[in-house]
C-alpha cells in the first residue's frame, strides 16, 4: 500500500496504513507497575473520561493490553510490558523501532486481520488501551465486553503525550512517576531553546520523499507534525505555507526548500535518493549542516510522538537544531 498523505498532513493513520501488519504469536507475561514490592497496594477506585465516556477501574491492572503505538509507548515508559499488543510502526518482517524496550519480546503480537475480542478473550486482560484509529465506538463497545477499555482521550486522532501518561499513572496508581518522565522530557524540550535563542527566528521544513519521483512538503502550521517545532519557537517559511496540509514538489522545485532546518523522511529504501535530488547538496540546510534524515516510523511518531519516542527524535534533531541557529 503507498503511504499517502491526509487532508491537513500526515497522520498516524495514514501512516499506520501503509505498513503491513503481518504479527506472528509469541508468548506474554503480566504487566507489573513500577515498583511493585511484590505485593499489591491498596487501590482506590479510579474513573477515567476518554473520548467514549468514562472507564472505573477497582483494581490494579495487571495484565494489560495495548493497541496502537501511543498507548504502547506510554505502558513501557511506566516500566509497564504489556501482556498483548498491536504495533502499527511494525511492518511485516521489519525490526521494531529503536526506542522499543527488549522486553515487548515477551509479550503477544496481536493480528490484525482477526477480530480482536476473540483473541483478547483468552487472555483474560484486565486493561485494555486503544488508540483512537483502533477504537471507533463500535470497537470501543466491543472491547469493553472483554474488560474495561481506555481508548483515545479525546476526539482528536492523537492524544498528547502527556495527557496519556497522566491517565495510565492515575490508572495503575504511579503518578509521581508519570509526573517525573512529563517533568523530564518537557525540560529537555524547553532547554534547546535555552542554548539556542535564535532558533525563534529561524525557518523549518518538513518533507517526505514518498516515491522515487513524490517529494511531498508539510505546509500547514496547525497540523501536528509541526509541534515540536513550532513549541521551540521556529516557523514555516511563508512561501511553503499552504492550506492544502501538503504540497507535491517536482524536483525542478527543490530549491524552494530554504529553509534553516530541513527534516528529510523518506519511504524504505530512499534515503539515497534523497540525496542525490538534483540541487540537494545547494540547499541552505545541507550547507549548514541542519538536515535530519527520519524514517516513516519516526516522521509517524512526530506526528503523534511518545514519552518513548520523544527521546530518540530530541537526540537526531539537537545537533542540526544547533546548526540551523548559528
Amino acid at each position: 500500500m503507498q503511504l499517502v498523505p491526509g487532508p491537513r498532513g500526515w497522520t498516524r493513520a495514514a501512516l499506520a496504513g501503509a505498513l503491513v501488519l503481518i504479527l506472528a504469536a509469541c508468548g506474554g507475561k503480566p504487566a507489573e507497575p513500577l515498583d511493585h514490592n511484590g505485593s499489591a497496594p491498596e487501590y482506590t477506585p479510579v474513573t477515567i473520561t476518554h473520548a467514549h465516556g468514562a472507564t472505573i477501574l477497582t483494581a490494579i491492572p495487571k495484565r494489560i493490553v495495548a493497541l496502537g503505538n501511543q498507548w504502547l509507548d506510554t505502558v513501557q515508559a511506566l516500566g509497564i510490558t504489556p501482556i498483548a499488543y498491536i504495533d502499527p510502526l511494525t511492518a511485516a518482517g521489519s525490526a521494531p523501532p529503536p526506542w522499543e524496550p527488549a522486553t515487548l519480546e515477551s509479550a503477544k503480537p496481536l493480528d490484525t486481520t482477526t477480530a480482536l475480542p476473540a483473541q483478547l478473550a483468552p487472555l483474560h486482560p484486565d486493561l485494555i488501551l486503544a488508540d483512537p484509529f483502533l477504537a471507533d465506538a463500535t470497537t470501543y463497545t466491543d472491547l469493553t465486553k472483554v474488560a474495561p477499555t481506555i481508548p483515545g482521550l479525546a476526539k482528536a486522532a492523537a492524544t498528547p503525550w502527556p495527557d496519556l501518561l497522566r491517565a495510565l499513572g492515575r490508572a495503575v496508581h504511579h503518578e509521581p512517576a508519570a509526573e517525573k518522565l512529563i517533568t523530564d522530557l518537557n525540560s529537555r524540550i524547553t532547554a534547546i531553546p535555552q542554548r539556542n535563542p535564535t532558533l525563534k527566528s529561524k525557518t523549518f521544513t518538513i518533507t517526505w520523499l514518498s516515491a522515487p519521483t513524490q517529494l511531498l512538503v508539510l505546509t500547514d502550521p496547525q497540523d501536528a507534525t509541526n509541534t515540536l517545532l513550532t513549541q521551540l519557537g521556529m516557523t514555516i517559511p511563508t512561501h511553503l505555507t499552504t492550506p492544502t496540509g501538503h504540497l507535491p514538489l517536482p524536483p525542478n522545485r527543490l530549491p524552494e526548500l530554504d529553509a534553516d532546518l530541513l527534516l528529510a523522511a523518506y519511504s524504505p529504501g530512499l534515503d539515497e535518493t534523497y540525496r542525490a535530488l538534483p540541487g540537494f547538496t545547494a540547499l541552505p540546510a545541507v550547507q549548514k549542516n541542519a538536515v535530519v534524515f527520519l524514517t516513516t516510523e519516526e516522521l509517524s511518531t512526530l506526528n503523534q510522538p511518545t514519552p518513548l519516542a520523544l527521546p530518540h527524535l530530541l537526540d537526531k534533531l539537537e545537533p542540526a537544531l544547533a546548526h540551523a541557529a548559528a
